[in-house]
C-alpha cells in the first residue's frame, strides 16, 4: 500500500528517489523560527529552504531539547514516549518499550547508522543512541559545555566520505552553538563576526550564523540525492515575556520551529499546522520503513487542526504551575497556572495582545487543550519531591498533567521568572570560567546559588548546580578535594527528586574523583530508599566505583542485564 502511494507522489513532483536513499537529519538546538532566511545572513539554510520543502508554521512539542528529540524520531508527542524533560528515566531499551525510534528502524532496513551530538543533554545513557552503529556524543558537560560545530561536523564528514557504498546511511548531526552562553563568531566571507561585549540578540545570531556555515558543508557534502531535514528542536526567548532563554514557557520564541526537508523529486511542502513528530512518519514513507502508531502525520499530507506543546519544566523542578500552549496556526492559547492568555497570531506573531476570552477562537483551542490534557501517562510513573508554596511539601507524580482545577492553584512562572533566571546563568557563567581557564566567579556562583536556595529551599536544581560548580572549582584549581563537596551536592538533589541516570552518573564520578566511599554508602541508601536498581552505564560505573573505594554491599542495586 505504501510504495505506490510514494510513486504516485514521486511522479507528481516530477521526479524519482533510489529505493533505498541516504538520509541526513540535522538539528541545530535553540534555532528559532525567525532566526534564518531573509537578511539574517545565513545564506546555506536560506538557500535550502528557499530550494526544498520549508515547513511554516511549525511547532515543537516542548521547549526542552530531550523530549523535542525523541517525538522528532518516534513521531509520538511527550504523552506517548513518555519524554518529558531533560532530567528523566532513560528510554528503555527497545523490547521494553511500545515504540522505536528511527536509527533502529533505518538499521533493521539495512542502513549505516551514525550520529554526532554536540552536548551531554542526548547522551547514550538517555536512550535515544538506540539503532547507532556509531554514536560520537560528550559524556558530561565538559570545557565550553558542548562541542562547537566547527568540530562536530569534521567527525560527520569524515564517516560520511569514509561509508560503504554498498549500504544506504543514516546520519544525525545535532549542532548546538545557539544556545547560551553565545560565544562570538569570528565570520566569514559570507557572514559578518560578531564581539564579546556584543548585545546579547548579536551574539546569537552570530552563533545562528556559526550553525549555518557548517550546516551548509553538512549539505553540500550529503549529495543531491540525499535526502535532508533540517530541524530546531525550539526557539529561544532573548527576553521576550521575560524569558532570556527557554524552558519554562510555552510562547511562540521558544516553541515555534524551523522544519524543511529536501528530497529527489520533491518539491515544496503542503501548507499548513506541522509539528516536530511528523518527520519519522515522512521519513517512513519516503524510505519505505515499516509503518508505526503516531501522533505526526506526513508533513506532505493535511496539516494539523491544532496542536499543544508542553513545559512540565519549573513544575517538575520547584512545583510551579504546568505550562502548555495550543494554536490552530492562526490563534495561540497559552496556560500557566490560573493565566490564559489568547492570542491572534496572524496580526500579534509576538504574542503581545492577549485578546478577550470571550472571542469564538478560545472555545476550539479550550477543548482541544483539555482533550490533550486527559491523554494517560505512560506506565512507569516515578514520583518526585517538590514544594509548593504556600500550599506545603507533597509528592506529586512526576508524569502525567494535571487538570485545571489543579493547575491555577500552582504558582505562574510568568510571575517567577527572576528566580529560574537566577538558577539557570550558573551554566553559563561554568562554561564561561572553563573557556577562559578563571575559576574566580565561580565563587560568586556559589553564593548565588545559596540566595536562590532561600527563596527555592526544596529546588533539586540548586543542588545539582552546585555540583557541577564544585567540579569546575576541581579542575580549575587542581583541587580533588572539591569532587568530595560536589558528590554530597549532587546526593542532595538526587535526595530532593532528581533520581535519575543525569545525576546518579556524575554522583558516582565525584565520589570516586574525590576517594569518598562514605558518599558511596549515601547515594546506596537514596537508591534503597526509592526502591532504585540501576541498569546500564550507571549500572557498570557503580560496580566499579565500588571495587575502587572496597565498598560492598553494590550488588543489590544492580538490575540483571
Amino acid at each position: 500500500m505504501r510504495a505506490p502511494f510514494l510513486l504516485v507522489l514521486i511522479a507528481a513532483c516530477g521526479g524519482s528517489a533510489p529505493a533505498r536513499p541516504n538520509v541526513l537529519v540535522v538539528t541545530i538546538d535553540t534555532l528559532r523560527a525567525d532566526a534564518v532566511g531573509g537578511e539574517k545572513k545565513t545564506p546555506a539554510i536560506g538557500a535550502f529552504l528557499a530550494a526544498g520543502a520549508h515547513f511554516t508554521p511549525a511547532r515543537t512539542v516542548a521547549p526542552l531539547t530531550l523530549p523535542a528529540h525523541v517525538s522528532l524520531f518516534t513521531g509520538l508527542f511527550p504523552a506517548r514516549h513518555g519524554i518529558h524533560d531533560n532530567v528523566i528515566e532513560p528510554l528503555g531499551p527497545r523490547g521494553a518499550r511500545p515504540f522505536s525510534l528511527l536509527a533502529e528502524e533505518f538499521k533493521d532496513r539495512g542502513y549505516a547508522t551514525a550520529a554526532f551530538v554536540a552536548r551531554a543533554v542526548l547522551a547514550a545513557p538517555t536512550g535515544i543512541a538506540s539503532g547507532f552503529d556509531v554514536y560520537e556524543c560528550p559524556e558530561r558537560d565538559e570545557g565550553i559545555g558542548y562541542v562547537k560545530a566547527e568540530e562536530r561536523i569534521e567527525a560527520a564528514l569524515k564517516w560520511m566520505g569514509g561509508a560503504s557504498g554498498d549500504r544506504p546511511w543514516f546520519v544525525w548531526v545535532h549542532l548546538f552553538d545557539p544556545h547560551a552562553p553565545y560565544f562570538p563568531f569570528p565570520g566569514d566571507a559570507e557572514r559578518p563576526p560578531t564581539y564579546e561585549g556584543d548585545p546579547t540578540e548579536v551574539l546569537y545570531a552570530g552563533e545562528v550564523r556559526r550553525a549555518d556555515a557548517a550546516f551548509g558543508k553538512l549539505v553540500a557534502a550529503a549529495g543531491k540525492d540525499t535526502i535532508v531535514v533540517l530541524a530546531s528542536d525550539h526557539g529561544e526567548g532573548l527576553m521576550e515575556h521575560g524569558e532570556p532563554t527557554h524552558g519554562p514557557l510555552c510562547y511562540g520564541s521558544t516553541i515555534d520551529m524551523v522544519l524543511a526537508l529536501r528530497a529527489p523529486g520533491v518539491g515544496a511542502g503542503a501548507k499548513g499546522l506541522r509539528s516536530i513528530a511528523d518527520v519519522a512518519p515522512t521519513l517512513r514513507r519516503l524510505c519505505q520503513l515499516t509503518s508505526q502508531a503516531a501522533d505526526g502525520t506526513d508533513l506532505f499530507g493535511p496539516p494539523h487542526e491544532t496542536l499543544v506543546a508542553e513545559s512540565l519544566f519549573t513544575w517538575r523542578i520547584h512545583g510551579w504551575a504546568q505550562c502548555f500552549a495550543v494554536t490552530d496556526g492562526s490563534y495561540s492559547l497559552i496556560e500557566s497556572g490560573a493565566r490564559q492568555e489568547l492570542f491572534d497570531r496572524r496580526a500579534d506573531p509576538g504574542e503581545r495582545r492577549p485578546l478577550a476570552l470571550s472571542d469564538p477562537a478560545y472555545e476550539k483551542l479550550d477543548r482541544a487543550l483539555d482533550a490533550f490534557r486527559k491523554v494517560a501517562p505512560v506506565a512507569g510513573e516515578g514520583e518526585l519531591l517538590i514544594s509548593v508554596p504556600p500550599y506545603g511539601e507533597l509528592r506529586r507524580r512526576g508524569r502525567g498533567y494535571l487538570p485545571r482545577y489543579e493547575n491555577v492553584l500552582l504558582l505562574d512562572p510568568c510571575d517567577h521568572l527572576t528566580t529560574w533566571v537566577a538558577i539557570e546563568t550558573v551554566p553559563n557563567v561554568i562554561a564561561m570560567c572553563r573557556a577562559r581557564d578563571d575559576p574566580a566567579p565561580l565563587e560568586t556562583a556559589l553564593r548565588l546559588l545559596d540566595e536562590v536556595e532561600s527563596r527555592a529551599p526544596k529546588s533539586p536544581r540548586v543542588e545539582h548546580y552546585r555540583a557541577d560548580v564544585y567540579v569546575a572549582l576541581a579542575e580549575l584549581t587542581q583541587t580533588p578535594s572539591r569532587c568530595r563537596e560536589a558528590a554530597w551536592a549532587e546526593l542532595a538533589a538526587i535526595e530532593k527528586g532528581y533520581v535519575q541516570p543525569q545525576t546518579i552518573l556524575p554522583a558516582i564520578d565525584y565520589c570516586v574523583r574525590g576517594s569518598d566511599p562514605e558518599a558511596l554508602h549515601a547515594l546506596m541508601g537514596l537508591l534503597k530508599r526509592d526502591g532504585r536498581k540501576l541498569r546500564g552505564p550507571p549500572a557498570r560505573a557503580l560496580a566499579d566505583a565500588a571495587k575502587r573505594l572496597n565498598v560492598e554491599g553494590v550488588e543489590a542495586f544492580l538490575a540483571p542485564d
